[in-house]
């Protein structure tokens, strides 16, 4: 049952990835492990993104697991930041914007798998808010029954990374695992995920530094210096500013004082096109 349901479950979730946003993922049918299902995250979770979700009238113990390597190559090509054929990406932990934009993938796969095994194809799924790891078990709101794990080895461009379906093995002995309909027709709703992925990016918090070259010093007056002694800036007269986050310039900016805060004014912009927004991630 369960590699029946993997092989349906590979080219539906492909083509549905790419008919709602765009994103071509290669997945393939991966191994399968049985087992209590604690025992089966623990095992598992190792630079994932956990997510628990729900198919009416099917079941409400539904819990994926996705490499962290998958959603960050992901986000950096959704936000023009690279080929993907091109990405060189290292496992780490997600950040904000990463873990939310996680939801893309596990709302796809819920959606997949619903029209595999539920009776009703209009039956309500929903994917839960992507969490960085699986509960402890004293919070886990979901039992530790026997269940399957079941992987799909998911390629995007250069990057492979896991994604783990964890279902009660009760719940797949009793399904009849429909055939899989890999409809291509383009959905209006295509580049919704872009634009989620813009608008968060747009109400991040980012930490900004301000930057005012000071007068050149040879590198033996440098390793001499000690508290106290004094910098001229490089310039005289209106001191020039430069405005960064994220190690990129942004803005050229004047430095000027109100009341006993110092203060710099924007005057222009520094470097980076109109899109430097786009590197922020």
């Amino acid at each position: 049952k369960s590699q029946a349901l993997l092989n349906a479950l590979a080219p539906v979730l492909s083509t549905a990835f790419h008919t709602a946003t765009g994103v071509v993922l290669d997945a393939r049918p991966g191994e399968i492990h049985l087992g209590r299902r604690r025992e089966l995250l623990d095992e598992l979770s190792s630079d994932t993104v956990y997510c628990e979700a729900t198919i009416a009238n099917w079941s409400n113990d539904i819990c994926s697991l996705c490499g962290t390597k998958l959603i960050i190559g992901m986000v950096e090509c959704l936000l023009g930041g690279s080929d993907p054929d091109h990405l060189d990406i290292a496992a780490r932990p997600l950040s904000g914007i990463e873990l939310d934009m996680s939801l893309v993938v596990f709302e796809q796969l819920n959606d997949s798998l619903r029209g595999l095994v539920s009776t009703k194809s209009d039956a309500r799924a929903r994917a839960k808010n992507p969490q960085p790891e699986h509960p402890e078990e004293e919070d886990d709101p979901i039992g530790n029954f026997h269940a399957v794990a079941m992987t799909l080895d998911v390629e995007f461009g250069s990057v492979a990374a896991p994604l783990t379906l964890i279902l009660p093995q009760s719940v797949l002995l009793k399904t009849r695992i429909k055939p899989g309909k890999t409809d291509k027709k383009s959905d209006p709703n295509k580049n919704e995920w872009a634009e989620r992925l813009s608008d968060r990016v747009s109400k991040s918090q980012i930490s900004l530094q301000a930057a005012v070259a000071l007068q050149q010093l040879e590198l033996g007056e440098i390793s001499r210096l000690q508290p106290g002694d004094l910098l001229a800036f490089a310039q005289n007269g209106d001191i020039e500013v430069t405005l960064s986050a994220n190690g990129q310039p942004l803005y050229t900016c004047a430095l000027g004082r109100a009341g006993s805060r110092y203060m710099v004014k924007v005057e222009g912009q520094a470097g980076p096109d109109e899109n430097w927004k786009t590197d922020f991630r």
